[in-house]
């Protein structure tokens, strides 16, 4: 994949460095960390260094907390620009193994019981995402992409953005985002900082669409933000969330499985067990993972097979992770509790069924046993991503074997080709454990295969370059959508290019754009000042004026109805040229408003203020007369209630504008009806001007050579921005003079 526009430099931020530091009389040794983000950065690192592009200009800084850190100036690597962040030990207590790992991590994981909440936490929490801030931003440079990682740094991407604003920012959620009533369990000021922090980057990544949906949904819910497409339109940027499954290094994994120290480590593999097979797994101490699960999943399948007794050995490597944390100490003993029952059950002087170490493999040794292992078994009750089943899917050169995995890791979406099971379900792996076992070897080759071709294809490489690509794309919609205010000399520009113009058309919404907004719709009505204005722009022979509103047909004609303009109604369902009747652009049936009518009457009794307008070709709930707080609560609430009953109907859309939400076909818009109407005849002035989210689609619709204005500081399609109503009027009387 190729990088559409390359940056200088590439900038990590994590919790954790890369490296840990050792002194040696040579001075100090850099041992890399583990974790898939160090090796996937690492691999990254390694590609850049061997491409002959200039993809990246500079080494890769890497800011993060670490542990007997070298004086500064004196940490040297090959790969990477060391930025340590110092974090006093009591804050780090507070910060890491209180906030991120007593409360976001069990959280985000489903296990809101173990979930600790102290208000201390979270002012840690903030304490050190302030550290890491003024840290970093010590060494940025312009045309350095940033690149923010994991639930540590939650706050981190806004508070950057604060200081520089025109940053380029990545953020990536290594773990699950949870639904919103979960995430919703954390109190309303820590959740609202959470997403604000977040959308302080440019492009938002999660391993999986679930995760980005609960993300997408929690926006709304919190902030009231639209959002299309996976895109937020917040109030100063749009800010995209969208997945990118991690990958890994294929290849490395792929062709180790014949490395001469792999082979050695295979040979020992296979004398140890005979004719055994070998089912295998590894995975670090943690509660997420499922360890018990698996291991009474394998108990329930000796019970039911004894026929495999004797003739299958399962290995489980547990890696040590946090076992100084009581939680962690007592899951440990109840792992060896449970390995000893289960062998103390099963077991004959001959053969003993589960091999259990607790210990860290080193490369070697974890590819061997991927690849000699008959049966991968991989359970976690809830995983971000697990590129252990990666890893064990990239190492299948000689087996081939069957890989068994949890439907709650990430991978699953990827990986559908491996028996996919309910951790929660020892009946259901132990059902998969014979399965695997039994599996013609045919079967075997073809899923592995399929799983190899996919993930090869979307690497680790893939993945970062991916992430890259479209933070260049959303980086260049938010140029798109910057505000820019309409100055002196650009209003002369357009003045002057409208004397020259020999055949102009002028598109004018109505409510916010030639008029403001009134306590009720039908108040809104034109002053004779305005009206003056549209009657001598459309006086002019050169002139085609068109009103293009959601107002009703009605309305509109009352306002307008001896002026010669074009009159376009409820976003395009109607238009009326002057002098001639009303047409209907679409023929839809009615019918749906009986299911989305109640939900509507619903809304009005729950929120006081708010009232119904009904339309030809849509229904419209008016909030502008509500409390807002209370009114963007229900807002969230009630969208969320009309998408699943629409969900199913592909015709049929929710469009919100000032202070309102609409249900209507999404057949028509405002940009169809426009282009319908530049398209039949010749012109060589546009102009189009709205202000609010409606309209988008109508300056999206208007040629490059034509001027878009939105009224209102929104970012926005349009080229560019008046503050108000009567600015844009003053504007459209400069043009006549």
């Amino acid at each position: 994949m190729i990088i559409k526009e390359p940056f200088d430099r590439l900038v990590i931020i994590a919790y954790r460095l890369p490296f840990k530091f050792v002194k040696s009389k040579e001075g100090f040794k850099a041992i890399q960390n583990a974790g898939g983000l160090v090796s996937a950065i690492l691999a990254l690192s390694e590609s850049f260094k061997k491409s002959k592009n200039t993809l990246v200009n500079n080494k890769i800084l890497w800011s993060g907390v670490g542990d007997h850190l070298p004086e500064p100036g004196k940490i040297e690597n090959e790969h990477f620009d060391i930025v340590p962040v110092r974090i006093p030990a009591r804050l780090n207590d507070q910060f890491y193994g209180g906030f991120s790992n007593d409360l976001i991590w069990p959280l985000f994981h489903y296990f809101s019981s173990y979930s600790v909440i102290k208000n201390n936490y979270f002012e840690a929490y903030k304490e050190a995402n302030i550290l890491f801030c003024q840290e970093i931003i010590k060494h940025i440079k312009p045309g350095d992409f940033i690149w923010i990682h994991d639930y540590q740094l939650l706050l981190l991407p806004e508070m950057i953005r604060q200081k520089i604003p025109d940053a380029t920012i990545g953020f990536f959620l290594h773990i699950p985002f949870p639904s919103y009533e979960i995430f919703r369990q954390l109190p309303r000021p820590w959740r609202d900082a959470i997403i604000q922090g977040m959308l302080g980057a440019d492009l938002i990544g999660f391993h999986t669409h679930d995760y980005t949906q609960h993300f997408i949904k929690s926006v709304k819910r919190t902030t009231g933000f639209e959002c299309r497409q996976n895109v937020i339109f917040t109030s100063n940027k749009v800010v995209k969330a969208d997945a990118f499954p991690i990958g890994i290094d294929f290849e490395k994994f792929h062709q180790a499985s014949y490395d001469k120290a792999v082979l050695k480590e295979k040979d020992k593999i296979r004398k140890s067990l005979g004719e055994q097979k070998l089912v295998f797994s590894v995975d670090r101490l943690d509660y997420t993972k499922g360890l018990l699960s698996r291991l009474l999943g394998f108990e329930t399948f000796l019970e039911k097979n004894p026929g495999w007794r004797s003739k299958v050995v399962f290995n489980m490597v547990v890696v040590p992770s946090r076992d100084s944390i009581e939680k962690y100490k007592e899951m440990k003993k109840e792992i060896e509790s449970t390995v000893g029952r289960i062998n103390g059950r099963f077991s004959t002087l001959s053969w003993r069924p589960l091999v259990y170490q607790y210990k860290t493999l080193s490369f070697n040794e974890l590819v061997a046993l991927y690849d000699i292992s008959d049966v991968g078994l991989i359970t976690p009750l809830r995983d971000g991503m697990n590129l252990v089943a990666k890893e064990f899917v990239a190492s299948q050169r000689e087996n081939l074997d069957a890989l068994i995995l949890s439907e709650m890791a990430g991978a699953a979406a990827e990986l559908n080709e491996a028996l996919i099971i309910n951790p929660a379900d020892n009946n259901e792996i132990a059902e998969a454990i014979l399965t695997a076992l039994e599996m013609s070897p045919l079967e075997k080759k073809t899923r592995i295969e399929r799983m190899q071709n996919r993930i090869a294809s979307y690497n680790v490489f893939t993945w970062a370059h991916d992430f890259f690509n479209q933070t260049n794309e959303i980086k260049s919609q938010q140029n798109m959508m910057r505000v820019k205010y309409i100055n002196p000399g650009i209003t002369g520009t357009i003045a002057m290019a409208y004397q020259k113009a020999g055949r102009r058309i002028l598109f004018l919404d109505y409510d916010g754009t030639l008029v403001a907004f009134a306590k009720y719709p039908e108040l809104a009505v034109i002053d004779k000042t305005t009206l003056k204005i549209v009657k001598k722009l459309a006086s002019d022979p050169r002139n085609h004026i068109v009103i293009i509103s959601g107002r009703g047909k009605e309305f509109l004609e009352k306002q307008f109805g001896t002026v010669p303009v074009t009159l376009v109604a409820e976003h395009g369902y109607f238009i009326k040229k002057a002098g001639e009747a009303w047409e209907s652009t679409i023929s839809a049936d009615a019918q749906w408003k009986e299911a989305v009518m109640p939900i509507l009457k619903e809304y009005v009794d729950r929120c006081n203020g708010t009232f119904i307008e009904e339309k030809t070709g849509s229904l419209a709930w008016h909030y502008r007369n509500a409390d807002m707080d209370f009114a963007q609560l229900r807002l969230n609430e009630l969208r969320d209630d009309l998408a699943e009953i629409i969900r199913h109907k592909t015709d049929f859309e929710i469009l919100e504008g000032h202070k309102v939400l609409e249900v209507k076909s999404g057949k028509y818009d405002k940009g169809q009806a426009a282009a319908v109407l530049i398209a039949k005849e010749y012109y060589d002035f546009i102009l189009a001007a709205g202000d609010d989210k409606t309209d988008e689609f109508l300056f999206q619709a208007i040629p490059d050579f034509g001027y878009t204005i939105r009224v209102g500081l929104s970012p926005s399609f349009a080229r560019y921005n008046v503050p108000d109503t009567d600015s844009l009027l003053t504007l459209l009387q400069t043009l006549m003079r």
